[in-house]
């Protein structure tokens, strides 16, 4: 299936029943909402899956990869989930009197996705390539850029990015919604979504610090208002600079820290609908899809590079900046480039990789 951002969504005509499966991770559970959201004949029956330990879970991996070609009894398949998950999670499962479709993101599930695909006669996807098994025996799989195959597969469904709930009509409800209960006054936002460290990338204080300066210079020229979040992999001492700089600035309103209570629910989403321009760190990559399907314009920042090698993320990026109205720019460039955005605001363009994704289940169930 070809990458195309003008996809036309496709709703199924016929309902119908979907067991997706979650492996706890918000950034996997995103990208399977995402795509059960555009899909509104879609039942679904949420699953968290837990697995009686890593060694049932790795087990079942190997298994699906010497065996995920067969068709298996429905005995031993019964016998394979009660002897790898938690009670609790194979209860939930078979509480499902009927499937049609069973859909999953991230590697540990995908075992338990194919498992079901046969045990309920049920057409199986996944959204990213799971490890060790790939894609070959699902009915669909929804790969990224990233992770497009060297040659054409029918069931493969190319993205750019990865599906994710954000869409430019539902941040523009949350928007008037927030602005009254947060009672914000009418001023240019600029939405901060801090990443942090993995193998490639890091965060350092002296980075951080200069992100910050030039928000603050920024905001007082502009008059502008800084809405700004980290995550769990951000850097404990990045972390405590930024509470120590924006936690009492009148020009930082919104400030979510990974490692503190939120009063607001889903803060990233209230970020994206509050922002009218989105700065966005390199590290994450489904930050920068949802910051790209937002409707908003957004510069993806360039942090410190562990490493001369880059993750394979950084191939996706260009091509999300042909059809998105995204940027990527070095910290040390960055104040110029927001003055001009904010200065000179122009219609946005948004990544559309959730509503192609959904398209292609509604193709695949023939409907």
């Amino acid at each position: 299936m070809d990458n195309g951002q003008s996809e036309d969504t496709g709703v199924a005509e016929r309902l119908f029943d979907a067991i997706v499966l979650s492996d706890g991770k918000a950034g996997h559970a995103n990208q399977s909402l995402g795509v059960v959201q555009r899909l509104d004949a879609c039942r679904p029956r949420w699953v968290i899956v837990k697995f009686r330990g890593k060694r049932t879970d790795n087990f079942l991996r190997l298994l699906i990869c010497v065996l995920g070609g067969l068709q298996l009894p429905h005995w031993f398949i019964k016998q394979l989930l009660r002897f790898g998950l938690q009670t609790e999670t194979l209860n939930e499962i078979l509480a499902a009197e009927r499937a049609d479709v069973v859909l999953s993101t991230g590697s540990s599930v995908a075992s338990i996705n194919l498992l079901l695909g046969q045990y309920f006669d049920a057409m199986t996807v996944t959204c990213r390539r799971p490890s060790p098994m790939g894609a070959i025996y699902f009915d669909l799989a929804i790969l990224p850029r990233e992770n497009w195959p060297r040659q054409e597969k029918k069931h493969v469904c190319k993205t750019i990015g990865v599906p994710n709930p954000v869409s430019e009509d539902k941040l523009n409800r949350r928007r008037r919604q927030l602005q009254m209960e947060l009672n914000l006054p009418n001023r240019p936002r600029i939405g901060v979504l801090i990443g942090g460290e993995d193998r490639y990338d890091t965060i350092t204080e002296s980075t951080a610090t200069r992100l910050i300066d030039d928000l603050e210079e920024v905001s007082g020229q502009l008059d502008c208002q800084i809405l700004l979040t980290t995550s769990r992999r951000t850097p404990p001492a990045v972390s405590k600079l930024i509470c120590q700089r924006l936690s009492d600035s009148d020009f930082c309103p919104v400030l979510v820290l990974a490692d503190r209570k939120c009063n607001i629910p889903n803060p990233v989403e209230a970020i994206l609908a509050l922002a009218d321009l989105i700065l966005v760190t390199e590290d994450s990559f489904s930050m920068v899809c949802e910051a790209a399907s937002s409707g908003r314009r957004a510069l993806i920042v360039r942090i410190d590079h562990k490493t001369r090698r880059r993750p394979k993320r950084c191939r996706a990026y260009p091509e999300i900046m042909h059809h998105a109205s995204v940027e990527w720019y070095s910290v040390e460039t960055l104040e110029r480039r927001v003055q001009q955005v904010l200065t000179k605001p122009v219609p946005a363009a948004s990544l559309r990789d959730t509503e192609v994704a959904a398209a292609a289940v509604v193709r695949m169930l023939g409907t």
